[in-house]
C-alpha cells in the first residue's frame, strides 16, 4: 500500500487535523522494474529516489565504497542493500544519499556485530552544487514575492475599509453617500463590500500546510515515481546480492483519532507512561520471550506484551497510526525504540544521547536522522500479511525490530575523501534493536 492509500481522500476523517508531527513517514509506492526484455516499461530509480531493496545507485557512475564497507566482516560475503534514501538536507548546496546495508546470511549473521552499515555519500559536484544553487535562490525569490504579494493586499484591504469604521465625530458629520465617498459606487477598487474586500464576505478557507517546514528537503523532492519524468538510472551493481526492490514515497506523519483497541484501553496509562518516562534508563521491565514483530507491523497486540515492555507498547501504540510505514525520518529528533531492554536503548533515554562521535570529525557529535521500520522486513522479502502465514519463514529471515541511524551533526565531508569525481562515501553510525528470541 502506498502513502497514497494510507492517506486516501476518503479516509481523512479518520486522521487528527490538530495532531502535528516533525516526522516524515515512508510507504512503499510500486515496484521498481528493470526488464532487459523490454526496458521501455521499466521503473528504475535515480540518486533523487527513495527505495527499499534492490541495487544501489552511487553518487557517479565510477564511484562507489569501498570494497571492505560493502562486505560482511563475519561471512565474508557481499552485504544487501536494504534503504536507499536520498537525503538533501536545506541550504546545503551538495547531493546527499543514505544508504543501509546488511548481510543477507541471517543464519550465520544475524545479530552479529557490523552486519548492518550505513553509508552517508555525499557529491560536491561543481555543476550540481550551481544547479542547487540556482534552484534554491529561485525558490527564495518565489517565496519573498509571495509574502509581499500577501502584505500588499493586506495593507490596500486595510486603507479601504479603515473609514468605514472609524468613529471621529468630525467624519461621522460628512455624508458617507456622497459622490466622493459612496462605498456602494460602481468602482469595484473602492467597495468595501466587493469580493475581493468585504469584511464579511464569505472567504475561502486557506490551505492548511502539512507541516512547519515543508522539508525534509522539500518531501524528499516530492519522490512519486509514478508521477516523474523517467530518468536515466546511473548505475546499479550487479554483484551484490539483492532484496526485491520497491520505491518508497515520504509524507508527513499523521495521526488516526482513535487509536487503542477497546480490550487495550485500560492499559493506555501505560503507554503514555511509556513515552513519558523515556528519560529513565534503570526502569526497564522484563521480556516475554516472543516475536513481535506481528504487533509492530500493525496487528492487534495482547495485554501482556504492554505489561512487558513500556517502550515497545509505546512503538506498537504510535505505528499503529500508520502500520504500512517502512521508513521514520526526523533528522535531529527521537528514534522510536523498539524495546528498551538493549544496549541500543540505553544510548537514547535520557536528554542526551549516548552515540559515540564520529572518528572522522571527532569534536562533532552525531543526531538521530533515520530508522527503518519491521514492515520493510515484509516487503523486502515478500511475505505477504495474512494469517497464513508461516511465522518460521519468517524468523528464518530477517530478524530486527529497527534499524536506527545516526549522523555527524555538522555533516562534515574530510577533504580526502572526496574522489575525483566529488564524491565521498563516509560510513555512519546504526544501532540495530533484534526481535525478542523465541
Amino acid at each position: 500500500m502506498s502513502s497514497h492509500d494510507e492517506y486516501s481522500s476518503d479516509e481523512e476523517e479518520l486522521f487528527d487535523e490538530n495532531e502535528n508531527s516533525e516526522v516524515y513517514l515512508g510507504f512503499v509506492d510500486g515496484p521498481i522494474i528493470d526488464d532487459e526484455e523490454d526496458p521501455e516499461d521499466n521503473e528504475l530509480p535515480t540518486i533523487e529516489d527513495t527505495f527499499i531493496g534492490g541495487k544501489p545507485v552511487w553518487l557517479h557512475p565510477e564511484s562507489r565504497p569501498d570494497e571492505s564497507v560493502l562486505t560482511c566482516p563475519n561471512c565474508n560475503q557481499k552485504l544487501a542493500l536494504l534503504l536507499q534514501a536520498f537525503a538533501p538536507i536545506d541550504g546545503k548546496l551538495y547531493d546527499r544519499v543514505i544508504y543501509i546495508f546488511a548481510c543477507k546470511n541471517t543464519s550465520q549473521c544475524s545479530r552479529k556485530s557490523n552486519t548492518v552499515k550505513v553509508i552517508r555519500g555525499i557529491s560536491q559536484d561543481p555543476s550540481r552544487v550551481s544547479e542547487i544553487k540556482k534552484e534554491q535562490d529561485e525558490a527564495i525569490k518565489n517565496e519573498l514575492n509571495e509574502k509581499l504579494r500577501l502584505e500588499d493586499k493586506k495593507k490596500f484591504n486595510i486603507e479601504i475599509t479603515k473609514d468605514l469604521f472609524n468613529t471621529d465625530k468630525d467624519k461621522q458629520s460628512s455624508n458617507p453617500f456622497g459622490n466622493s465617498s459612496n462605498p456602494f459606487a460602481s468602482s469595484s477598487t473602492s467597495n468595501p463590500f466587493s469580493a475581493d474586500s468585504n469584511p464579511f464576505a464569505k472567504k475561502e478557507e486557506p490551505k492548511k500546510e502539512v507541516a512547519s517546514k515543508e522539508s525534509y528537503a522539500k518531501i524528499a523532492s516530492k519522490n512519486a515515481p509514478a508521477k516523474k519524468e523517467k530518468k536515466k538510472s546511473l548505475v546499479s551493481d550487479n554483484d551484490l546480492p539483492s532484496y526485491k526492490g520497491n520505491f518508497v514515497y515520504v509524507d508527513i506523519e499523521k495521526f488516526k483519532k482513535e487509536t487503542l483497541d477497546p480490550e487495550l484501553e485500560k492499559y493506555k496509562h501505560l503507554i503514555e507512561k511509556g513515552e513519558a518516562d523515556s528519560n529513565d534508563p534503570e526502569d526497564n521491565i522484563g521480556s516475554s520471550g516472543k516475536s513481535r514483530r506481528e504487533s509492530s507491523s500493525g496487528a492487534s497486540i495482547e495485554a501482556s506484551s504492554v505489561l512487558d515492555d513500556k517502550f515497545f507498547a509505546a512503538f506498537t501504540e504510535r505505528v499503529k497510526h500508520n502500520p504500512n510505514q517502512v521508513l521514520r525520518y526526523n533528522i535531529g529528533g527521537r528514534p522510536l525504540l523498539y524495546s528498551g531492554k538493549d544496549d541500543i536503548a540505553k544510548r537514547f533515554v535520557g536528554n542526551t544521547f549516548n552515540v559515540p562521535n564520529p572518528g572522522y570529525n571527532p569534536s562533532s557529535n552525531r543526531q538521530f536522522e533515520l530508522q527503518l521500520m519491521p514492515k520493510a522486513i515484509m516487503d523486502l522479502e515478500e511475505i505477504e500479511d495474512n494469517k497464513d502465514t508461516n511465522i518460521a519463514s519468517i524468523l528464518n529471515g530477517m530478524s530486527w525490530g529497527t534499524i536506527i541511524v545516526c549522523t555527524d551533526v555538522e555533516d562534515y565531508v574530510p577533504k580526502d575523501s572526496l574522489d575525483e569525481n566529488h564524491v565521498a562515501y563516509i560510513e555512519e553510525w546504526c544501532g540495530v534493536q533484534w526481535e525478542d528470541s523465541v
